[in-house]
């Protein structure tokens, strides 16, 4: 395979699957957001999001849903203040506490400089945070009120059983690996053991970044843009070893083990490209113990994977 690029390792981006038309909704209907544990009422005129996880009306009208967003309501809402978004040269018209059904909540609404009104929702307890976030025109006041009814309609249930990978191209079952989907920040997935929501930086990880792919790369190029990278993160005593062609599930795939010290401390990262029809997934798996078996539980997950069939 000769399509990689690992540049994305610096800036990733990611490309949601779009949705089906069975997944529209009606208007003013409480739905749950895909991918999510959040039901709203849906305001008229917005449809499931394309290229992030929320509701919108066009690019600049929407509701964006983080989920999780923090670790805990303590750790995220500590950010969450008045002077701290005035710091940032928002005109703060709005701003309480409430709750949102047992959960202690945060609501904001803001007018940029830049002609924009933006509502934040932030709710949680000891173990989850999550963030709505609401853009439109300062000048359509229709839609603003339609915006802030959505957010405040807002219901979460934890037992809500989620799929992480709707809006995207492919799926990974952990059902069977110590690693277990953790959360997905709108860029990367992110698997921790038994699904740590925001594990100790030193915690083993493996991360999921997907983008598509047009130009070809050699494997040399391949191989000094991860030394590149690595190098610019402060890694050590690089060695790259067992580099390959594969297939994987009849996937085009390259892998490889990259060796080295991390603020002084030995480090193995495991990567590896995959793609099918122009979409690639670029892996990693970083841990500084345990070699042998977390490098057997990311090749695991990595078999797990299945590309998902584009709509034509």
């Amino acid at each position: 395979m000769k399509q990689y690029i690992l540049f994305l390792l610096a800036l990733p981006s990611v490309i949601l699957h779009a949705q089906t038309d069975s997944l529209k909704p009606k208007n003013g209907e409480r739905s749950f957001i895909p991918g999510t544990h959040v039901s709203l009422v849906l305001p008229q005129g917005f449809k499931y999001a394309k290229d992030f996880i929320g509701i919108e009306k066009d690019d600049k009208t929407y509701v964006q849903i983080f989920d999780p967003y923090e670790s805990d309501y303590s750790t995220s809402s500590s950010n969450f203040t008045r002077p701290i978004f005035e710091n940032k040269g928002m005109d703060v018209f709005t701003f309480k506490t409430m709750n949102v059904g047992s959960y202690t909540a945060k609501y904001t609404g803001m007018k940029s400089s830049t002609g924009y009104k933006k509502y934040e929702l932030l709710f949680g307890d000891t173990t989850f945070s999550a963030l709505l976030l609401g853009h439109c025109s300062v000048n359509d006041e229709v839609v603003s009120k339609a915006i802030e009814d959505a957010i405040l309609s807002v219901r979460y249930d934890k037992k809500a059983k989620i799929d992480p990978y709707v809006h995207s191209f492919f799926s990974i079952n952990d059902s069977t690996s110590l690693f277990k989907f953790s959360m997905h920040d709108g860029k990367v997935f992110d698997y921790y053991m038994n699904g740590k929501i925001k594990a100790a930086d030193n915690d083993p990880v493996f991360t999921v970044t997907p983008f598509t792919t047009e130009q070809a790369f050699s494997d040399k190029e391949v191989k000094k843009a991860m030394e590149d990278i690595y190098k610019k993160e402060g890694m050590t005593s690089i060695k790259v070893k067992n580099e390959s062609d594969a297939k994987i599930n009849g996937y085009d795939a390259y892998e490889s083990e990259v060796y080295g010290k991390l603020n002084g401390k030995q480090v193995l990262i495991y990567q590896l490209t995959i793609s099918k029809d122009g979409n690639a997934l670029l892996i990693k798996g970083v841990t500084r113990d345990d070699f042998e078996k977390n490098l057997a539980e990311f090749k695991k997950l990595v078999h797990t994977i299945s590309f998902k069939d584009q709509p034509k």
